[in-house]
This record gives structure tokens, sequence and C-alpha cells, in this order.
């Protein structure tokens, strides 16, 4: 499934009107139909018969005005809040806001934000609220009335229920514009848009419903949008393991990782890459460390190199037989490491995936990334982007997804900007944003897990973009099974390790 941002769902809307020939207020019929029936089995669950209704000026009003006559006619009691006289309307939202007036629905007209909660008492208490304030249209803060309506919705101990996307939320990139109506549920027309689901706005959806609303298939077929990686149907399969292989055919992965302190991100890293189903995995780290944690996993080979000027000779032996490279967590952001990921780039033709210190190198190596015709997988979070980018991890998550894809794009590398939603981007362009996960991966370490598991998928011979959609997604699976198990607070990296085997059950093709 793809969202969509706000200029596409208005170029698929247009489509289905005038080429298709689906006339605007059917298509207003059936969002205002659809979200009605998902807000039903939500009031019916409650008990709940007061509804407020709060409708905006333009087709989210519209859509609002619809649902407050399928409520009436369910027998609940409506109210609307309306921001715009009857006569100020136009288009398929007078039509029927004309229908709800020729209904008799209770209106009170809402102009003035000091007059909002005085206006609205003769008609409540409400059980529910329903906002139909300003969709997908709006860009900048909210501002009089709406805000004021905004914040007198949140104060309320009712039940929300946002219709297309919580007034105040950014439809592109999920910002909330000063303040955001906070949604227990939201439906979305069409397709959903990617402001739901990056946060801060994905706190303000609620539990996301899809309403089919009659824009023909082949017309959603058309839309430029982002993935979303829901489920296990929505990513590839990691490669078959057949009865008659052996560890040879499984890949070979080589972790360069690890530093006096830190040698637990290497071990986090080769243990994971080994539970997501690699055949062979070998360390590379600091000499003194080398020592002191072989044998730790007794799966795994281990070699020492120095830290301060790693032998050329030794990187050209220790990649021999090997199938994919990870490079970073725990390394150090040091002259050796900057070392070791040149060397890479311009010597090797394997897959590298770069993490943590090899990221932080990176921003004199830039031209050989873009040079290299080898794929090359960076996982940063965002300050590590925002030091890639000269910029701040504050400015990379205002638009996580227009930096991941420039990024992608201008470097020619595939990309998972890690965090709440992770997101997936290639050079071509393809976007995906992974859904699984939980808090509990906000924990140290939980990084150094997925460069372990995108490494083996790399190893085992999955394409880069497979293998991040894939391995970013199990890994967010793998997080949910050890917070339900262990609690999102006490989960270590550890625990999320072993989860994997169960994340996989099941997965392969």
């Amino acid at each position: 499934m793809k969202a969509v941002r706000a200029e596409e769902m208005r170029r698929l809307d247009e489509m289905a009107i005038e080429q298709v020939q689906i006339p605007g207020l059917i298509l207003m019929e059936n969002a205002g139909r659809g979200a009605f029936a998902i807000l039903k089995q939500y009031l019916d669950d409650r008990r709940a018969k007061r509804v407020l209704v709060l409708c905006g000026p333009g087709n989210n009003g519209g859509d609002g005005y619809v649902i407050a006559r399928h409520l009436y006619n369910s027998g609940f009691e409506v109210s609307i809040g309306a921001t715009r006289a009857l006569d100020e309307l136009s288009g398929d939202a007078r039509v029927n806001a004309g229908v709800a007036h020729s209904m008799q629905l209770p209106t009170v007209l809402l102009e003035e934000e000091s007059e909002v909660e005085g206006l609205l008492a003769d008609y409540g208490p409400f059980d529910a609220i329903v906002d139909a304030l300003l969709g997908t249209g709006v860009s900048s803060d909210l501002q009089g009335v709406y805000l004021e309506l905004v914040r007198y919705a949140n104060r309320l101990d009712a039940f929300r229920f946002a219709v297309d996307i919580p007034t105040g939320v950014h439809a592109d990139n999920g910002r909330t514009l000063g303040d955001a109506f906070r949604a227990d549920a939201t439906a979305t027309f069409g397709a959903p848009k990617t402001g739901l689901y990056l946060f801060p706005g994905a706190n303000n959806a609620g539990r996301i419903h899809i309403v089919e609303i009659s824009i023909p298939r082949f017309v959603l077929d058309t839309a430029d949008g982002v993935d979303l990686l829901g489920g296990p149907d929505d990513v590839p399969p990691i490669p078959p393991r057949e009865c008659n292989t052996h560890k040879g055919r499984m890949g070979h992965l080589l972790v360069i990782a690890g530093s006096s302190g830190k040698g637990g991100a290497a071990l986090l890293s080769a243990k994971a890459a080994l539970k997501t189903g690699v055949g062979m995995v070998s360390v590379a780290t600091h000499q003194e460390l080398a020592t002191q944690i072989e044998g730790l996993i007794p799966d795994v080979m281990v070699e020492g190199f120095d830290a301060e000027t790693p032998d050329l000779l030794f990187l050209e032996r220790v990649v021999e037989g090997k199938t994919a490279v990870a490079i970073g967590p725990g390394l150090g952001a040091t002259a050796g490491t900057r070392r070791i990921v040149s060397w890479f780039l311009t010597e090797s033709d394997l897959p590298l995936l770069l993490d943590a210190d090899a990221i932080s190198v990176l921003p004199s190596l830039q031209a050989l990334v873009q040079k290299r015709e080898a794929p090359v997988l960076l996982t940063p979070h965002p300050g590590e982007m925002g030091r890639l980018l000269e910029s701040s991890a504050s400015q990379v998550n205002q638009n996580r997804l227009g930096v991941a894809a420039e990024v992608a794009r201008e470097l020619g590398v595939h990309l998972v900007l890690k965090g709440a939603h992770s997101i997936v981007a290639a050079p071509e362009g393809c976007l995906a944003i992974n859904l699984s996960g939980s808090p509990c991966l906000a924990k140290a370490g939980s990084g150094d897990v997925l460069t372990g598991m995108l490494g083996a998928l790399l190893a085992m011979g999955m394409s880069p973009e497979g293998a991040t959609r894939t391995g970013t997604w199990l890994h967010g699976r793998a997080g949910e099974l050890a917070g339900a198990r262990h609690g999102i607070h006490s989960t270590s990296a550890s625990d999320l390790i072993d989860c994997i085997g169960e994340t996989l059950r099941g997965f392969t093709c």
C-alpha cells in the first residue's frame, strides 16, 4: 500500500472526477458514509449518543456534514459546529451543508475564538467530537477559531475522530502546525496521507482507517506515493534455506566494529547476523579488544588489527571469501576508521553497509561514495544524518522523507533513516515508511542489531533495496515481540536478538 502527499491526492481526485467522470458529490458521499460506518462502531462500543461534528469551509467540512446526516439518521444526538455560514460555502460542501440545514440539524456558527466554549456549552456535554475542519490543505500554523476549536476538543473527555487527517497535522511531513487535534482514530480517504505515519503527527492520528471512496483502482495505481511496510506481505522474503544447502551458500558477513569499551557493539551485530540466517560471520576489531571478545560468541570468528593505522594488507586478506561487509558499530570516529572506509569504497566490490562511526567519517569521503559502483547502504540516526548534511537532528526530523530521498539520490546509496518511523530510501527515488517497531527499540545497541540483520541479508544475496526493506521491518517486528515479552522499559538489545528467530518463522519463501 502507498501513502501519498496532499498534492498527489488532489491529482487522483481530479483524475477520478474529470477523466472517469465520477461526480465530486459521489466521492464526498462515499467518504462521509464510509467514515460514519467506522465512527459508528466506536460509538456503539462506548454507548455514546451525543456527537459534535466540527465542520470547516472546504471539502473536509463537506465530509463532516455527510457524517452528521448519517449520525442523525442512525439515532445519535448530533450538533454541528460550523466555521462558515451556509451562504459563504461553495461547491459540494455547500450542497451537503444545505442538506443538513434542510434537515434542521442543530448548528452553531463559530466565527470568533473567544465565543467557542460559550456557544457550545448549551449543546454539550459531548460523548464524541468529529474533526472535519481543515483537512489536508493546511501548511501554516493554526490561528483564530481553528486553533481554539482544536484546543477545546483536546480538553474534553470525549472520543475524538478525525476526518481524513487531524486538523493541524501537515499532510506531507507530519509536523504539527502550532497545535493539532489529538484523534483516537482517523478515517482517511482514497489513499492514506504520508503525514499520518510521520511523527509527531502520527501521535495525533490514533488508529488509522482507510476508506475506499470509489476512485478506480487503475487511478490509484498511478499514484506517486510512499510504500508502507506494515506486514510481511509488504516486504520481500529472505532467501530460502534449501535442504541440501551448506554454510558457504548462505553467505559470509564481515563485521568491522568495536573498540575499547565498545566491544558489545561488535558482538550484538555479529550475533544478530547469525540469528538472521547468514552462514558465517567474521568480526574484525581493534587488536586489544579481539582477545577479550574471542570465544564470547563461539559461532563467530574474530581477528584484530591496529586501530591507529590499519594495515591495508590485513584488509585485503580479511575480506577474502566474504560476501558483504558491515562497518561502524562502536568502531570510533577516528583516522583509522576513515582509512578503512576509504579502502572499502575504492578497493572492494562487495556490498558495503556503513553505520554509526563509519557514517561519522563520511563527510570528506562523499565523492568516493558517489563514484562507487558496488552497492553502499547507510543506516544513520537523525544525529548522524544531520552531521553528514552539516545540519541538526531536529532539522532532519522536520522533513524525514525529503532528507532521506535527497541523500539517497545525491550519494547514490540505499539508506535507512532510523527512528519512529524509519524511512527506507533507494537511489532511484523509491521510498518506504516502516510501520513495525516499538518504543523498546529506544535503547543502546538496537542500531547495532539492525546493522547485523541488514548485513546478513546482504551477505545472503538479497538486493540492497530488498535487504533494507525486509531487514528494517524484521527488526521492528522483533522489537514488538521483545517489548511484549519483556516490557518496553526492560527490553534490551540482547532481548531483541533473542526474538529474531520467532520473527522469521513462516516468513521465508
